[in-house]
């Protein structure tokens, strides 16, 4: 489990698979508290600066991305879950959403993005086709 200061400063323990564990445990040593991410100055890795180093691992690895950002892999994350027939209510624990609606969209995007049809969603669900992205990448 690693403990994590969300949003809104929330202290929340995430279940890690024991292989993420140690590969988490080995940057940060004994520290405590402080950013897991750090970039070549040795301070905490900001929002762009982890735009930048996944296109770089997206671009290595062969993976044919339109401008990944790191928020696909949060969308493509709960899209797999929902797709992989999680119940709602885990995915909604899992994704840490404080409300069930902000999950369901991630649900109503993805079905009226199956069946072909333009989903009016919020500009912040504008990264639907993530995992179609990745889908198509992938083969």
């Amino acid at each position: 489990m690693l403990r994590v200061c969300g949003k809104g400063t929330k202290v929340v323990l995430i279940p890690l698979p024991p292989a993420v564990g140690r590969a988490i445990d080995q940057p940060i040593g004994t520290c405590a508290s402080g950013p897991i991410l750090l970039n070549s100055r040795g301070a905490r890795m900001d929002r762009h600066a982890a735009t930048r180093r996944l296109r770089h691992l997206a671009e290595v690895a062969g993976v044919r991305i339109t401008r990944p950002h790191p928020h696909m892999l949060r969308h493509t994350y709960v899209t797999t879950m929902l797709d992989a027939s999680v119940d709602l209510r885990d995915v909604q624990i899992a994704a840490r959403h404080a409300d069930p609606r902000t999950t369901m969209r991630y649900d109503n995007s993805r079905e009226l993005h199956q069946a072909g049809e333009k989903p009016q969603v919020s500009s912040s669900l504008r990264c639907r086709n993530s995992v179609s992205y990745l889908r198509t990448a992938a083969v």
